[in-house]
């Protein structure tokens, strides 16, 4: 089975190189554009030195198809000292409260910061001075606003040049993120801005935390984030290890290429409750369980395997974050769907357990689909190129 899923990686998976290059310019420029918009318009944004952090399926290299999704990082730095702010992370799985010391509160009157913006602070905490997600959302919204705000429109979208050629662009709320719409003749990009708060482990460890922080990685990947993601309870902050979960995965040889046509499959099968991050959970997992030279293995004997391993899962219900293993990430998900993915992939695993022997090909009816490979894109044949710099923030 192998050439036969090597040929589906071409023509499913792997993204287009010159769209690869394209999309990422488009998205450095415009995003050093709104940026500055911001940090111009908003005296408080200006002085948490926003810093981006390029995160997400598609710098981990496991983006599937198209370069048209890009997770950002807005790193925020707070003018106080972080080892006196108290993470709680008691009986909240993967999540924290987030305890802000007197230091904080004095930012909106002491006339030095409050002149930088700190006055909107004043109302961020609660009594118990608990950091709360939805008035941060709500000012992290703002701000992107304010700044859309200046631009013209056209229609229903923002216009905004960059190098002399102009970009239609909408903003929402998603979510932790702020996501930004680019539209570029026959393309969509989104762009999810997720405004966080960077933490070292060294200066400051969540108290009463599920997660085993002396496993090996924190001792030479200590950078953290927490993440205003909404729940019923707003002060509590996702915790996040995207630079201990990209360490992990490093150097695994197939271990990337199954993840991406496992996700095809999910995407062909329309598990559409079955998000990316619960997949990559899955296979990292498995890399703590196997010895690195498992993926090296070929593609077809890991693909199945992992789908068996998905299966599995799904029977139990339960895929466990890797960071918080109390926290089982599909208890979203409704039992019967969950059911319904279960049955469905066991009639697939056992279809081409069957007939893989004397039918190779009977892997395509489950991972090419002719209305999954519906352009929302079309690139020539030869490179777009624009100038647009690469300077960041």
């Amino acid at each position: 089975m192998d050439p036969i899923l090597n040929e589906i990686n071409r023509k499913y998976v792997r993204i287009n190189q010159y769209e690869k290059t394209y999309n990422s310019q488009v998205v450095h420029a415009l995003l050093e554009k709104i940026l500055k918009i911001m940090r111009d318009k908003n005296h408080l944004f200006k002085s948490m030195n926003p810093k981006i952090a390029y995160l997400g399926s598609y710098y981990d290299g496991l983006r599937v198809g198209h370069a048209t999704e890009f997770d950002i990082n807005i790193v925020l730095k707070l003018p106080i000292n972080y080892k006196n702010i108290v993470l709680d992370a008691s009986n909240k799985e993967a999540y924290t409260v987030v305890k802000m010391p007197s230091e904080f509160r004095r930012l909106c009157k002491i006339p030095i910061t409050a002149t930088n913006g700190f006055t909107e602070t004043e109302f961020w905490c609660d009594k118990l001075h608990r950091l709360s997600v939805k008035k941060f959302r709500s000012w992290m919204q703002s701000v992107l606003d304010s700044a859309l705000s200046t631009l013209p429109k056209t229609n229903d979208k923002y216009s905004i040049k960059v190098n002399d050629k102009i970009f239609l662009i909408t903003a929402k709320l998603s979510g932790p993120a702020n996501t930004i719409s680019i539209y570029d003749n026959n393309s969509i990009i989104d762009v999810d801005l997720v405004p966080t708060f960077e933490f070292n482990l060294e200066q400051n460890k969540p108290r009463n935390c599920a997660v085993d922080f002396s496993m090996e990685i924190f001792k030479f990947k200590k950078q953290y984030f927490i993440v205003p993601k909404p729940t019923d309870d707003e002060y509590i902050w996702r915790l996040a290890f995207p630079y201990q979960e990209k360490a992990i995965m490093n150097n695994k040889n197939n271990f990337k290429s199954a993840v991406k046509l496992i996700k095809l499959l999910r995407d062909t099968q329309e598990f559409n409750k079955l998000a990316s991050y619960y997949i990559k959970t899955l296979f990292i997992w498995e890399i703590t369980r196997k010895p690195s030279k498992f993926w090296r293995k070929s593609l077809s004997f890991l693909v199945l395997y992992m789908m068996e391993i998905l299966r599995d899962q799904l029977r139990k219900k339960e895929i466990q974050n890797y960071w918080s293993p109390r926290h089982n990430l599909l208890n979203t998900v409704k039992e019967e769907t969950l059911e319904n993915w279960c049955n469905r992939l066991t009639y697939i695993i056992n279809d081409i357990k069957k007939n893989k022997e004397k039918n190779p090909s009977i892997i395509r009816q489950y991972f090419e689909k002719q209305t999954f490979k519906q352009e929302r894109f079309h690139f020539e044949s030869s490179p777009k190129t624009v100038s647009l710099p690469y300077r960041y923030i």
